[in-house]
């Protein structure tokens, strides 16, 4: 699973986070950008070994890592329990990745959110903090019963509402 920590240290630092100075952090952190949105000037979707990325949204952007993610077969035997598997597949690694973001620079600078984040409500766990007045979310969702169970990081700014999620496709 890709570490992350290091991209989320240099973005934390961007005062207002903006399409073309992610792109430039992750160019740097040698993802490879795809542009799937023809009315962007920067690259949305990014991808490093099995890792996602996408830029969301105008400015400030949302930048999601997806770690992990498992697609959902409608073929077995027992839907249920194969989605409960997963998703404790999925939350297991949820403290491997706090731990990575909590080591080096950024550890010490982490802090508890006082209530919940924004839209903390669409994953099935998480855990949460802000760092330099943005919001950092580790957690794991299946946005529809088609789509796979992911393990996603998530750093935004404070109330960035979910048309940054319609906006890169």
């Amino acid at each position: 699973m890709v570490d992350v920590s290091a991209e989320i240290s240099r973005l934390v630092e961007i005062e207002e986070l903006n399409g073309p100075a992610v792109e430039s952090v992750l160019a740097a952190a040698g993802w490879s950008g795809e542009r799937r949105n023809p009315s962007k000037s920067w690259a949305t979707t990014w991808q490093r070994d099995d890792a996602r990325a996408w830029i969301q949204g105008e400015n400030p952007v949302e930048v999601e890592f997806t770690l992990w993610f498992q697609e959902v077969e409608d073929d077995r035997p027992d839907p249920d329990t194969y989605l409960d598997d997963l998703y404790a597949v999925a939350v297991a690694k949820i403290p491997e990745v706090a731990a990575q973001l909590r080591s080096g620079v950024l550890g010490e600078r982490l802090e508890e959110p006082e209530g919940e984040v924004t839209d903390a409500d669409s994953y099935i766990e998480h855990r949460a903090w802000r760092v330099t007045g943005k919001e950092l979310l580790v957690g794991v969702k299946q946005d529809d019963t088609d789509t796979p169970v992911q393990l996603a990081v998530v750093l935004r700014e404070p109330g960035a509402d979910d048309e940054a999620y319609d906006d890169w496709l």
